[in-house]
């Protein structure tokens, strides 16, 4: 498992209700939103580093 992962999110027409999903299966995968990057006001880069808490 990579200690950081970059991912590529556009929230559509849901707006950050998706983006907050996604970030809770990333946290059910073991890792924490580390950095969030805002592209445009629908585009997003989340980095997440894999949790030191270990799953």
């Amino acid at each position: 498992m990579p200690e950081y992962l970059a991912e590529h999110f556009d929230t559509g027409p849901d707006n950050l209700k998706s983006m907050r999903a996604f970030i809770n299966e990333k946290a059910a995968a073991g890792y924490a939103l580390h950095q969030v990057i805002e592209r445009s006001p629908c585009q997003w880069v989340l980095i997440f580093r894999r949790n030191s808490a270990g799953c």
